[in-house]
């Protein structure tokens, strides 16, 4: 069988690699994209339970893929952030509400359903003359000295200047790059799904923290909201063997009524959480990106927003060498993206373990820190801003596609 030749192959076809085809694929370079499971066309894509808070630099990059005027209607702005922390049977109740216009922004972003996302940017790829999608999966690859060549699970074969792994947790091109990984599983399993509910959300997200872990509701258009309920793998087995308004009566209560009577839209869906880093982010003619490289529990949604700072980092990266005509597979050319992406994704990887292991936690020396420190952060104003510009307007690593300027 004969090879075939592209500039760059990219492993996955979820929301990140996607994303960084059409990106690369603006400045003319040709991208072959790997997913043996492709979705549904957009017109027939049913929402799920899995949402996405994309954050207003994340939504730039989205914008920057030509995708964004799809899906926007699917989306609701998210306009406060507000925590509560009613652990303490008979304490006081202590909550923090965070709003973006106390940072000059207004909304922080935007919650958006993944399975929209992700079939919206397939289509769009898919009607691109330089991107050409093979569904078939990676079985192996060989690295040259300025080239990979990757063979298929079909026997096809694809020669390029750089493979990117965006393959997700168990990503074969990591694996098999030999590359190592930190990994911490937890004691928490994730359930999610998609609400109605009789009171207005007014475009407020809210997570109660709780001993079995955070239980979040984020705004979706109209009185619809996706929940996040994270539980221990115990809980969240009874949970979901409860009859539908068993379920939706938990819900409600374990979102103190504040939305009103709650029916479910999606059925709940649930998966173990754990966390994962990659060593390195690069190997020869190898990057990695998004869940192949780090892999986070969903508090405070960070994951995928750090993921398509991955993707615009990289896409930048390669950019410049392109167009100064350098070797845009080299590894000095790697070794810039992998520079650039180390303190965010390590501040974020280490914090967000150590956030999940704060809020769920119910000792009460942790507990009684936990709620004095939300206390004093929503009082003291400069602390307030502080925690909001970190963790819901991160500035770590924005380059020219995240801050809505051009490659």
């Amino acid at each position: 069988m004969s090879t075939n030749k592209a500039d760059i192959l990219i492993s996955g076809g979820g929301i990140a690699g996607l994303t960084l085809a059409l990106l690369l694929s603006d400045i003319g370079l040709t991208i072959h994209v790997l997913e043996p499971f492709p979705p549904k066309p957009f017109k027939e894509t049913k929402p799920t339970g899995r949402t996405v808070a994309l954050m207003d630099s994340s939504v730039n990059v989205i914008k920057a893929a030509g995708v964004w005027d799809i899906i926007k209607e699917h989306t609701a702005a998210l306009k406060t952030m507000t925590i509560i922390d009613d652990s303490q049977p008979g304490a006081e109740v202590i909550e923090a509400a965070f709003d973006a216009t106390d940072i000059g922004l207004e909304q922080y972003g935007f919650n958006c359903p993944n399975s929209l996302l992700r079939a919206a940017l397939f289509e769009r790829a898919q009607a691109v003359d330089n991107i050409q999608i093979h569904t078939s999966a990676l079985q192996s690859f060989e690295t040259q000295k300025a080239s990979v060549t990757a063979t298929l699970e079909n026997g096809e074969r694809i020669t390029a200047a750089l493979l990117i792994g965006a393959d997700g947790r168990n990503s074969s091109v990591r694996k098999q790059s030999e590359i190592e990984d930190w990994q911490k599983t937890y004691n928490q399993s994730a359930i999610t799904c998609v609400i109605n509910h009789s009171k207005a959300h007014n475009n407020v997200a809210v997570e109660f923290h709780r001993p079995g872990g955070p239980f979040a509701l984020v705004p979706l258009p109209g009185n619809q909201c996706s929940v996040v309920w994270v539980e221990t793998p115990e809980r969240a087995a009874e949970l979901l063997k409860l009859k539908k308004h068993e379920f939706e009566q938990a819900l409600e209560k374990n979102a103190n009524s504040i939305l009103g009577g709650i029916t479910l839209e999606t059925g709940p869906e649930s998966w173990p959480l754990s966390t994962m880093k990659a060593k390195t982010l690069i190997a020869p003619r190898i990057a990695l990106v998004a869940e192949a490289a780090h892999v986070l529990s969903p508090i405070t949604a960070q994951g995928l927003n750090l993921s398509l700072r991955d993707i615009s980092t990289l896409a930048e990266v390669i950019a410049d060498a392109m167009r100064l005509g350098l070797d845009y597979g080299s590894e000095t050319i790697l070794a810039k993206y992998q520079k650039r992406r180390r303190i965010d994704i390590n501040t974020r990887v280490f914090g967000v373990d150590g956030m999940n292991r704060i809020v769920s936690n119910d000792l009460s020396f942790v507990k009684g820190l936990r709620r004095l420190g939300l206390k004093t952060t929503a009082r003291i104003s400069p602390i307030k801003k502080s925690a909001m510009m970190h963790g819901l307007a991160p500035q770590l690593d924005l380059g020219r596609l995240a801050k809505g300027e051009a490659l």
